[in-house]
């Protein structure tokens, strides 16, 4: 959740901010658990298919992948979602990306870890943060990766209490995603 309103133009504020707004769709997923892939121009990731994708760009959201209700009384969907800023003229690396989201996460929540890390030749930043929205108690994997001029955001959303249910399964599909 990023307020870049006293550093940037009003347009960068409300996307960043959306990395924290979590969606809340119900629908069935796919039964089977198939690998897709969902290979646009300048991102590829791979996703087990019993994830529902919507690219519908709900909330700017470039996707979302869904998990599925565990049932009737589940009222919060775990998911990931990529989003995408455009850092263009604004002289904003990974370093002051990170800077700014940290700051911003302290403000609103707590940081639980933070830490550089490299694949594929690529480099990006792992936060895990908790934060109190919308009624929910929520914690949340991030990586962020800055590459030109554009800022990615993969964000994992889960319940507190079932985030580490879910990490085995979805760390993979997040660290599946690449840059191209």
């Amino acid at each position: 959740m990023i307020n870049l309103t006293k550093y940037y133009p009003m347009h960068l504020k409300t996307s960043l901010l959306l990395l924290l707004v979590t969606p809340f769709v119900f629908g069935q997923a796919k039964q089977s658990k198939e690998l897709s892939i969902l290979n646009k121009t300048d991102f590829k990731i791979t996703y087990s298919s019993d994830l529902k994708l919507d690219e519908s760009g709900k909330d700017g959201m470039v996707f979302l992948l869904l998990t599925e209700k565990t049932d009737s009384e589940d009222n919060f969907i775990e998911n990931i979602n990529l989003i995408k800023q455009d850092l263009e003229n604004l002289d904003i690396d990974l370093d002051k990306f990170v800077a700014i989201t940290e700051k911003q996460i302290i403000e609103r929540g707590k940081l639980v870890d933070s830490k550089r890390l490299k694949r594929n030749g690529m480099e990006y930043q792992r936060l895990v943060c908790e934060v109190f929205l919308h009624n929910f108690d929520l914690k949340f994997l991030q990586y962020d990766f800055v590459k030109n001029n554009k800022a990615y955001v993969l964000t994992f959303s889960a319940k507190i209490d079932v985030f580490e249910k879910y990490l085995k399964t979805i760390e993979p599909v997040m660290k599946s995603f690449t840059l191209k």
